[in-house]
């Protein structure tokens, strides 16, 4: 296999203007892409306008006396009565949560107003909200019965958005911490022993994660994409040169000289991800000497960055396994090239290559991390964003998972000697 390995590197070493593409246009095209939006950033909250309507279809009032009448109902002593009551007036649902969502923190971008249901549905079907907020009934009793009786009871605020959006994803977060630090006040209450302490809501507003204090930008966002957009089309490089040793006769030439047909193959694969690795790495190094897209970043920090470019330099190599074994199998070269060219721009939407496809919804998001290069931009921002913090073992199960698949299918398709 060895053979073959440096045979393909001299070829792709013989074709320097080739290589000289690969390696400087995707640093030049980043460095154009980060002049062009030099202004814009994933970050910047003020552009964020959302309009909810709240439709409260629970009388609290009447919650909180059916909630009474239940708590005179059991076996609870006079006195603990008496302070379960005075701890639910205090935490009355229904009003600290209206009270949340209008705090001065949220100003900037959240806009919230009480309406019936026949108004908030005129007004969304008219594109006026952004989202409906529906406190139903039986709100307030069961929300008292679950914090402070700890019964199993479950009425959920009901969430109706028009459109998935980053700024509905924020708010759905938000109702998710109001509740869930209503939770925690009563589980830190139960745990003092009944001795009630004042109530903090959780703190509204909106918090960025960085990494070495610099948050994901576009110039990262560049950087990674472009990278691995073209790392892409290095899988296509190998199979063209495939089709001019096709047309040339060397792999018959290979076969005549009993050689393992599969070495060919391997080959291959080994000098992909090579050139790969290579290739990444040179635009990684050289974006941040011209733009310094990592200011402050540590040792460990590119330690990480040469694992992640690593697997999916695997990856790629193993999409090049299928590619040569195709072009070798199927005698059309043209057809052949044009269906990997679609495959590549398809991996390239998905992945999140030409924008960030992730941002649009949860859905986009789960398909971009399951296609080989949407997991490297995955990977890499949350390496930006969260630092030590990030787990590498599951993406790098995937993509060496890609690989393995991306091989066996490759060795499948490889023609055997009796088809050459």
């Amino acid at each position: 296999m060895f053979s073959f390995l440096k045979k393909d590197l001299f070829v792709f070493w013989r074709d320097r203007k080739e290589v000289l593409i690969a390696l400087f246009a995707p640093i030049l095209l980043i460095y154009i892409l980060n002049f062009a939006f030099a202004d814009v950033n994933f970050d910047e909250p003020e552009n964020m306008d959302v309009r909810a309507g709240v439709i409260i279809e629970d009388d609290q009032d009447a919650g909180f006396h059916q909630f009474q009448a239940h708590l005179e109902s059991t076996n609870v002593s006079q006195q603990e009565q008496q302070y379960m009551l005075e701890k639910a007036e205090a935490v009355l649902p229904i009003e600290l949560f209206l009270t949340f969502l209008n705090d001065d923190a949220f100003d900037s971008w959240l806009h919230v107003e009480a309406l019936s249901e026949s108004e908030a549905m005129q007004q969304m079907d008219n594109g006026e909200l952004d989202a409906i907020l529906k406190i139903p009934n039986g709100f307030t009793n069961d929300i008292l019965l679950h914090t402070i009786l700890n019964e199993p009871v479950y009425t959920p605020i009901h969430l109706q958005i028009e459109e998935d959006s980053m700024e509905t994803t924020i708010l759905s977060n938000v109702i998710d911490n109001f509740i869930n630090g209503l939770n925690l006040h009563f589980a830190m209450d139960t745990l003092a022993d009944g001795e009630m302490a004042e109530l903090h809501l959780p703190e509204g507003g909106i918090e960025f994660l960085h990494a070495s204090n610099e948050a994901y930008g576009m110039e990262q966002y560049f950087t990674v994409a472009m990278s691995t957009l073209f790392a892409l089309f290095i899988a296509h490089t190998v199979a063209t040169k495939t089709a001019a040793e096709k047309r040339q006769r060397v792999f018959n030439r290979i076969l005549i000289t009993n050689s393992r047909p599969l070495s060919f193959l391997f080959g291959k694969v080994a000098a992909t991800f090579l050139f790969t690795w290579i290739q990444m790495m040179t635009v990684f190094l050289i974006s941040h000497l011209i733009l310094d897209i990592f200011p402050e970043i540590s040792f460990t920090f590119w330690v990480r960055i040469i694992l992640i470019i690593a697997f999916s330099a695997l990856t790629i190599a193993g999409l090049s396994a299928v590619f040569t074994s195709m072009m070798l199998r199927f005698n059309n070269i043209n057809l052949v090239s044009g269906m990997f060219m679609i495959i590549i721009m398809l991996l390239a939407v998905l992945g999140g290559n030409f924008f960030p496809i992730g941002e649009i919804s949860n859905t986009m998001a789960a398909i971009t991390g399951w296609t080989p290069n949407g997991i490297t931009v995955n990977l890499y921002t949350q390496l930006v964003q969260f630092g030590e913090s990030t787990s590498f073992i599951i993406p790098f199960l995937k993509q060496f998972g890609f690989f393995i698949v991306f091989l066996l299918i490759g060795i499948l398709l490889f023609p055997e000697r009796r088809q050459s």
